[in-house]
């Protein structure tokens, strides 16, 4: 269901960031079931996402740039469509201990 240009601009940065945030969680939880995750803000920089397999003792490491979050421009069905075209869960995986910068 895609969102019309009014509820958009009706949104505070704040309702729009969470939306996004709510679609980068739900695919992480997908693509990393039975894993737990955590996150941690940093307003106006970045926010993270740590993936840990607890029996494998692995963990991938996420960082959303803040700018992304808040653009406009990257609606929550565009970041939904990225994070698949981009395999982020892929390339989390293959930076290992390191960040992944999205």
């Amino acid at each position: 269901m895609l969102q019309s240009d009014s509820t958009l601009e009706l949104m505070t940065e704040q309702q729009f960031i969470k939306k996004n945030l709510a679609v980068i969680r739900a695919y992480l939880k997908s693509k990393f079931p039975g894993c737990v995750i955590t996150e941690e803000s940093h307003p106006s920089m970045y926010h993270t996402f740590t993936v840990r397999h607890e029996k494998l003792h692995q963990s991938y490491k996420l960082r959303v740039g803040w700018s992304r979050l808040a653009d406009r421009r990257h609606t929550q069905e565009k970041t939904r469509t990225e994070l698949g075209h981009v395999d982020v869960a892929g390339r989390m995986m293959q930076a290992g201990d390191n960040w992944f910068y999205w």
